[in-house]
């Protein structure tokens, strides 16, 4: 068999591919074409493999690592035409097949991983010559196969098999249940009067819809997530409680559509998988490496914004119980309340405004326009390829320099055969090394109208247009050599960036005038329609944010438990989570665990909290473009070539860094949300305080916490010398920027857990903590990261501002020697918006600090 994957005609029984995509014939697909091609790649893998252990030469990186991405490449393939037809158009008589593939994927995947010679092999191959590129891409391979378990004993390898199969079968299981479910609960109204408060359009859906079902009156089918758009609308308590109580149901009624089993076994198992592997719990082993780096830190960013948003959201219901004159405010009734309250206060009639939002005009004036102010691409109809529904529409997308960039496939209507939501797929992957142009998917659930009317969208509908098609942009940018780094395949916390990036350019005033015109007139959009909904954005914002933080904390939750947990009762555990972190039952989770198919079905597992992780940078670098002026070409082409286009072929945060200069910090977000900066902790004032000036306003404040280093400053003869900022500086990087040195010149507070009791190592900036070589040099057992409890308790701080001292009782510490190279050293001040400076000498006397290396020699550090 060649080794060469382009050489096989895997889509064979697909008939003939359509043109130079490299696309399957759609109208092809069977059951019995569907096993025929997973067996022809899954058999060209394993031929591969087997001659790549068989290789007598020695290893090299083009004959074993390279020839190893050629032979999963095929793979990959069939994974994403299925996916495609599994999510965009599922006819029933694919379900049995559609399970056969991916049980056959992962069986050959799980096996190919675990294979020791294999991995022996590819282990062995020399790195120290290669290009940049390249090197990464050995590095990924080998640390993929790690933690897939490779370097597992015999009878892990066995038990990891053994999990990997049955956590397949339980997230098809999961997404089947899910979708009857779904489809079940879709809430059928025989009197037109149930439905007041929709649009004409709006009820002539719910008709058609109840139509294709052959039944009578209306049919309001169920989104993925928990609030439905037409809670904002239906006049009807009656209705909306029903739409609400149907969806929040989903999943645990009992029957074949009911996934508790699901979640108690995959979550168990999770936790099973990620002890053998060597971590506390699978969030950790999810995260491990993520851009956040841990699930402390992923903890942490969505706990610090808790408060805010609760505060947010009982600011908004209270402007609404004062307007209404109203008590109290039902669960089902809170998004309408708001809505509603929003189109009075800002005077916006939404049936009115999507007037001004025709589909067709927003997606060749708007996002394709914006598109090519920024990067130069253009969009024209291809009207010769076929796609899995006669709805698709194709375009083909050309380069600045004319050069063809590749293809979009765009499905916008909802369907029964469809999942719910929005999303983008890569059908094919670009890379150098198949010579393939990209063919990318972009899926909506918008309202199909009936004959002869337009598709109009609501303002939500038009984010959701534009943010996918950030993700598109990073699909076709792709410039990678090997297609498991290319486009979008990042880490989960990254890759949301660039969709929430392109948000920026819906209502900016270089695009939104092109598309704003109302339909029938073609006028365009008023300027005080256009401010009102701006300024409209940031209300509501607690309940948005409220709602996404309780999800992306039950999803933590969850993958948060220990091997041997296995939680039966998933709904008791789930209002356990809910109600310690401080969440209200007045906004549910964006996705209750019981439809939570993000992380049950779809790869979120513990990465949940990467679209706020995400939008961080997002938000950041939104406002970057604006200080470009915007619609910048040349800045759009070096953003694309520098951190669209690598992919995962470099680092994403080291090209961000190189990029920009620096790291994104969290105020752009703040201000984007319209929450104030969480503040940690303060002491109460005793009287109520004076209004702030505009000066005053702008001014970080003192913390208790800074009075108790400087206690032990000065009882050492040292004189604090404090500095706030008025962001935080969490990371030695961040730190290094705004006080103007060398990273190493920082003086990092890590406190460790040694058996539950903590200790305390100040180390460089430039060091990573060996911790397995630490623990033996100071002689512990073990020595591992502090979760925030620990690090709360023994400092009276918090992760990103701990000081060297000032804790309320003394902790043993280490000083990293390699501090002494520096005649100046930072360290927090107790918050993380604190430096103050030292010498080593200070350090060690305001540490009691035994001095160490943190890093073993010749070890990198």
């Amino acid at each position: 068999m060649s080794s060469e994957p382009n050489s096989i005609d895997v889509w064979e029984a697909f008939l003939d591919p359509q043109g130079e995509f490299s696309l399957p014939d759609f109208s092809a697909v069977t059951p019995a074409s569907l096993i025929a091609a997973v067996r022809a790649a899954t058999d060209f893998a394993r031929s591969e493999v087997e001659d790549i252990i068989a290789d007598e030469n020695d290893p090299t990186f083009v004959s074993t690592t390279v020839r190893f991405e050629s032979a999963t490449i095929p793979m990959a393939r069939i994974a994403a035409v299925v996916s495609s037809v599994e999510s965009n158009h599922f006819r029933p008589e694919l379900a049995d097949s559609v399970a056969e593939v991916w049980d056959r994927l992962s069986a050959a995947r799980t096996r190919i991983f675990l294979d020791v010679d294999l991995f022996h092999r590819i282990e062995q191959v020399p790195s120290t010559d290669l290009n940049p590129e390249d090197k990464r891409q050995q590095e990924l391979t080998v640390e993929e196969f790690v933690r897939a378990g490779a370097r597992l004993g015999a009878e892990e390898r066995d038990q990891m098999s053994t999990i990997a199969a049955e956590l397949t079968t339980l997230g098809t299981s999961f997404s089947r249940a899910l979708q009857k479910d779904t489809r079940e609960l879709a809430v059928h109204l025989d009197d037109k009067a149930q439905l007041a408060g929709l649009s004409e359009d709006q009820v002539a859906a719910a008709a058609n819809r109840a139509a294709e079902r052959g039944t009578d009156g209306y049919l309001l089918p169920l989104n993925n997530f928990t609030q439905q758009l037409v809670l904002e609308s239906l006049e009807s308590a009656a209705t909306r409680k029903q739409v609400l109580d149907n969806s929040t149901s989903r999943g645990a009624r009992g029957g074949e559509g009911d996934t508790r089993t699901q979640v108690a076994d995959t979550t168990a198992l999770r936790a099973l998988q990620a002890k053998l592997l060597g971590y506390p719990s699978y969030s950790s082993f999810a995260i491990d490496n993520q851009t956040a780096g841990g699930p402390d830190a992923a903890a942490d960013i969505v706990s610090s914004l808790i408060a805010p948003a609760n505060a947010q959201l009982a600011e908004e219901l209270a402007q609404v119980k004062d307007h209404y004159g109203l008590t109290d405010v039902a669960p089902e009734d809170v998004k309408h309340r708001l809505a509603q309250y929003r189109a009075e206060k800002f005077d916006i009639d939404a049936d009115e405004v999507a007037k001004y939002f025709e589909f067709d005009t927003v997606l060749n004036e708007g996002v394709f326009r914006a598109a090519t102010g920024l990067y130069g691409v253009t969009f024209a109809p291809r009207e010769t390829v076929s796609a899995w529904h006669e709805d698709v529409r194709t375009f083909e997308v050309t380069d600045a320099n004319e050069r063809t960039l590749g293809l979009i496939l765009l499905d916008p209507y909802s369907r029964d055969t469809k999942r719910g939501g929005a999303w983008m797929g890569e059908l094919v992957t670009s890379s150098r090394l198949t010579g393939h142009l990209p063919v990318v998917t972009l899926s909506l659930n918008l309202a199909k109208p009936g004959e002869g009317r337009p598709t109009l969208l609501n303002p939500t509908e038009l984010n959701t247009l534009f943010h996918e098609f950030g993700h598109v942009l990073h699909g076709l940018f792709a410039n990678s050599t090997y297609p498991s780094t290319a486009g979008t395949a990042v880490p989960r916390d990254y890759v949301e960036f660039p969709s929430q990036l392109n948000e920026m350019w819906r209502f900016h005033p270089q695009v939104l005038p092109h598309y704003a015109k109302h339909v029938e007139t073609g006028e365009p959009m008023p300027e005080s329609l256009v401010t009102a909904l701006i300024d409209s954005e940031k209300f509501g914002q607690g309940f948005d944010t409220t709602e996404y933080l309780a999800a992306a904390m039950l999803d933590l939750s969850w993958h948060s438990l220990e091997a041997g947990e296995h939680i039966t009762d998933v709904l008791s555990f789930e209002s356990e989570v809910l109600a310690a972190a401080g969440f209200t039952d007045l906004v549910p989770p964006r996705y209750r665990t019981t439809y939570f198919g993000h992380i049950f079905a779809s790869g979120y597992a513990a990465g949940y909290y990467s679209y706020l992780y995400s939008e961080v940078i997002a938000a950041w670098v939104s406002e970057w473009f604006e200080a470009q002026g915007g619609l910048n070409r040349e800045a759009g082409d070096a953003f694309r070539e520098a951190i669209l286009a690598p992919g995962y072929s470099i680092d994403p945060m080291s090209a961000i860094e190189r990029f920009f200069g620096t790291r994104p910090d969290v105020a752009p977000l703040l201000r984007r949300r319209g929450l104030a900066e969480p503040v940690e902790e303060s002491a109460p004032a005793e009287e109520p305080a004076e209004e702030p000036t505009e000066v005053d306003a702008a001014e970080p404040k003192g913390h208790r916490n800074h009075a108790a280093v400087s206690q032990v400053l000065e009882a050492n003869g040292i004189e604090p010398q404090i500095r706030l900022f008025t962001d935080a500086t969490p990371t030695a990087a961040s730190a290094a920027e705004k006080v103007g040195v060398e990273v190493g010149a920082i003086a990092n507070s890590l406190i460790f857990s040694a058996e539950g009791e903590p200790v305390l190592i100040m180390t460089s900036g430039r060091h990573r903590v060996d911790t397995d070589f630490v623990a033996g040099l100071i002689g512990l057992s073990s020595l591992d990261r502090a979760d925030k409890d620990l690090v709360r308790t023994a400092t009276g701080q918090v992760i990103g501002g701990v000081a060297p001292c000032g804790h309320p009782q003394p902790i043993p510490t280490y000083v990293d020697v390699a501090l002494k190279d520096y005649p100046v050293l930072w360290a927090a001040a107790g918050t993380p918006n604190s430096m103050m400076p030292l010498t080593y000498e200070q350090l060690l006397a305001i540490t009691g600090g035994k001095e160490i290396t943190v890093v073993e020699e010749g070890a990198e550090a």
